[in-house]
């Protein structure tokens, strides 16, 4: 009988985990991870640190190079996969390489969300996603003074403290783009905005924004609603949505994310789905959540490994722990750290 072979796509805190547990319970299978990305699996909470230069960039990896040869796993960085085909139990990598797989477990994560009427303006913003992005900030900073934040998901917050201890003159937009995942209310917005302002962060109240010029390398020039004003770097900070573009014509069935049973199945047999890239059906509900959050990544995808290799865990969640975000659940193991 021939070696099964399990491939992981992504290299995030789910695909890990998924590659860990695989392992543990399936000591001959062949495992790789496809990470379209050319490091290692790291910790995106650390990401401000880096920028403040309070860690080093290799604190922020949580696995060396030597674990995935001690537990015999294929890590293959810089692999970006752009095509499934489910019925050939094929992958297409960018390189026009193909990778067959016995079992498969996506784990793609998620990317930076902009709002739509962001977009436009978007080559002047920077986000925060991957150390590359650290990186861009890291340099930024290096010629600037003042940033301007828009958004409110826990990453800019925490990079918001970082830039403060930086000596950086911080400004804040927040509205009801806010907060993603958690749904936008009063006592949010007031709670928030008491605590930049205490820290001695500007916050800007406006509903939207009419215009941002370029003036030069280092200074943009930003139109509100209810005024203009000057700033060194915007950062644009609206959480995430699943990076799962290259599957939309696959056959999957696809929402916001990946549409997944309890136990994390789509469709296609020995094909699973794990982190923040999967919507789960809730039997209760009726309707399907997504995840969000490190802790949460890790279970479902200790829970997909499972059920790949033929148990039935449910990846459940308590009713009262899910927000209605836009008309999406959403399950986080986070909010408030700030």
């Amino acid at each position: 009988m021939s070696r099964q072979s399990f491939v992981i796509i992504g290299n995030g805190p789910a695909a890990n985990q998924a590659a860990v547990s695989l392992r543990n319970q399936s000591s001959d299978s062949k495992i790789t991870l496809l990470s379209k990305d050319p490091f290692r699996g790291y910790l995106p909470h650390l990401l401000p640190d880096f920028i403040s230069g309070t860690i080093g960039e290799e604190s922020l990896y949580f696995r060396p190079h030597t674990h995935y040869k001690e537990r015999d796993i294929f890590l293959r960085l810089g692999q970006k996969a752009v095509e499934v085909d489910f019925s050939k139990r094929i992958i297409v990598l960018e390189h026009r390489e193909i990778i067959s797989f016995d079992g498969l477990i996506i784990a793609t994560g998620g990317k930076p969300r902009i709002p739509e009427y962001y977009q436009l303006f978007e080559d002047l913003m920077l986000t925060l996603k991957t150390p590359v992005d650290a990186r861009l900030w890291i340099s930024k900073l290096e010629r600037v003074d003042s940033i301007l934040m828009l958004g409110g998901d826990l990453t800019s917050l925490s990079l918001t403290r970082a830039l403060l201890k930086m000596g950086k003159t911080i400004q804040f937009i927040i509205n009801e783009d806010c907060f993603w995942p958690v749904p936008f209310s009063n006592q949010i917005y007031e709670a928030v905005t008491q605590r930049l302002g205490s820290d001695g962060v500007e916050v800007i109240h406006c509903n939207k924004i009419k215009r941002v010029t370029r003036i030069d390398e280092n200074l943009v020039e930003v139109e509100t609603n209810s005024m203009t004003f000057r700033t060194g770097a915007i950062g644009a900070f609206f959480g995430l949505v699943p990076d799962v573009r290259f599957l939309v014509r696959s056959g999957l069935d696809i929402d916001r994310g990946i549409l997944v049973d309890e136990f994390l199945k789509t469709r296609f047999e020995d094909v699973f789905v794990a982190g923040d890239c999967a919507q789960v059906y809730h039997p209760a509900l009726r309707t399907y959540w997504g995840s969000i959050g490190y802790q949460n990544a890790t279970t479902l995808g200790r829970i997909a490994a499972s059920n790949l290799l033929g148990s039935r865990v449910e990846a459940m969640v308590a009713p009262e722990s899910l927000f209605d975000v836009g008309g999406v659940k959403v399950n986080t193991s986070w909010w408030m750290e700030f």
